[in-house]
């Protein structure tokens, strides 16, 4: 089954997808008809929810650090690592992503979509409240990650000494910047989908194939992600977690990998889900 959100006419409504047709639901949750449908062309595609919360997997490819061994990445990574997009950075399919001009790029992932609560939880817990799941564009700006660097006097843990030491600061004007959150077309259910671990995600930037990598090649699955983030703290119902996304074809250090800004067309595609696109635009510092 694939949920969509749209709009037709100044509403908002939620849909299930059939063919060409679009059948509205009466929520995201109770998937009742209600009668109405509408043909695909006739409706503006939204993001397929307004999550409560957005959690993001860091580097968690093997190629994003640098290495093709899982079993090296998970020593070198250790536990998962997260953190956080804004949610009213989201935007749908073709919505506008605003880049900067020093530069931008796709990250293409999977959107885990969890319906219900969760603390502490367990595998079995955290695959029965998985509802679906979504593209998900984790629009990063590599160049404007220096602005959150900083220096500060800190003891150097190879010597003991405490000394001026450049910090790298938290992944925010990289990562939170207008339209720097793509996702849908829809949500595709698990049964729908079927095993997850096959999934092969990709990226393009102005036609231009970046990234292609399966969903079991990551270091970390989303299920195990979501059981670790839950013991962190409560994830709350209708959040969304990412899955980290694959290395840069043919990069030799993906962490400083840009592309130049430009009015174009970037995105992030996955076998099952389909494809999401959304034009680029240079930021506009005048208003």
């Amino acid at each position: 089954m694939k949920i969509v959100r749209f709009e037709r006419g100044g509403v908002v409504k939620y849909g299930v997808v059939r063919r060409d047709y679009v059948e509205v639901v009466d929520d995201l949750l109770k998937l009742t008809e209600v009668g109405e449908s509408y043909r695909l062309t006739e409706v503006r595609l939204l993001a397929p929810l307004q999550p409560q919360a957005i959690f993001c997997a860091l580097v968690n490819s093997p190629l994003m650090l640098g290495t093709s061994s899982v079993e090296e990445a998970r020593e070198m990574l250790g536990p998962p690592k997260f953190f956080l997009k804004l949610t009213h950075v989201v935007v749908g399919p073709n919505e506008v992503v605003h880049a900067p001009r020093s530069g931008i790029r796709p990250e293409a992932e999977l959107g885990v979509v969890v319906y219900k609560k969760l603390k502490h939880a367990t595998k079995r817990e955290v695959e029965e409240a998985i509802f679906g799941y979504t593209l998900f564009n984790d629009v990063t700006a590599p160049g404007e990650f220096k602005h959150d660097f900083y220096y500060a006097y800190r003891r150097d843990p190879s010597d003991g000494v405490v000394k001026k030491q450049l910090i790298r600061g938290p992944h925010f004007r990289n990562k939170n910047r207008d339209g720097f959150a793509p996702m849908g077309p829809w949500i595709v259910t698990p049964d729908e989908l079927g095993d997850v671990s096959g999934v092969t995600l990709r990226s393009y930037y102005g036609g231009r194939l970046l990234q292609e990598g399966r969903i079991s090649e990551l270091i970390y699955s989303p299920v195990e992600l979501i059981v670790e983030l839950s013991k962190v703290l409560t994830i709350p119902p209708l959040s969304v977690v990412t899955t980290g996304t694959p290395g840069y074809l043919g990069v030799e250090d993906p962490s400083e990998f840009k592309l130049p800004a430009m009015r174009t067309v970037m995105a992030v595609e996955a076998d099952k889900i389909g494809l999401l696109e959304n034009p680029v635009e240079v930021e506009d510092f005048s208003n």
